[in-house]
């Protein structure tokens, strides 16, 4: 499994498909098994990091200026790779509850880039050891987290699919019992 070599997992996904919990879940199994872990939520970036925080209207009003920060938030991302992941994966494994590609996702869906720009975007990101897309439902999402609309969570999640495809990366149905997906994330560590 993982003892031999520290490694990164991370989890992605629209708000309400059980980023937090599975992260938190797997975390603890991996400390039962003698696997030094650190869990961090992947909103931690060094430069921007309030970029998560915007409104929709305060996007739309600095969409040309987002659109002409791209290589800043690029460059942003690999100094946080490189001096805040990549320290702590020389000290044990690092849970990423939220990754890169959770922002490039946040850019596709307010239109501040395009899908041919995300997808060269997604490939010349550090690619984790392991990445977990976590779906489910927008309905079960709106009432697990509630903090967009139905309409809005069915747009990140078509925009959370194509991300997966550019990695190929396997994608987590989280509409079973937390037990089943922590099973099928375990699968994948094996």
């Amino acid at each position: 499994m993982l003892t031999k070599k520290k490694s990164l997992i991370v989890f992605c996904g629209m708000d309400g498909t059980g980023k937090t919990s599975l992260a938190k879940k797997l975390a603890q199994y991996l400390e039962e098994k003698g696997v030094a872990v650190e869990l961090r939520h992947g909103h931690s970036y060094s430069i921007s990091k309030n970029s998560f925080s915007f409104s929709d209207a305060k996007v739309g009003s600095l969409r040309c200026f987002l659109w002409l920060a791209l290589p800043i938030a690029f460059l942003d991302n690999l100094f946080t790779f490189y001096f805040k992941y990549i320290p702590a994966i020389k000290r044990k494994s690092l849970i990423c509850d939220r990754y890169f590609y959770d922002k490039i996702a946040r850019m596709l869906y307010y239109g501040v880039c395009n899908k041919w720009v995300a997808k060269v975007y997604v490939k010349l990101l550090p690619r984790p050891d392991f990445i977990f897309f976590l779906d489910v439902e927008p309905q079960q999402a709106y009432l697990r987290k509630g903090e967009y609309n139905e309409e809005g969570l069915f747009k990140f999640r078509q925009v959370y699919s194509y991300i997966s495809l550019c990695l190929s990366a396997p994608v987590i149905n989280t509409s079973v019992s937390i037990e089943a997906s922590h099973k099928e994330v375990l699968s994948y560590l094996k």
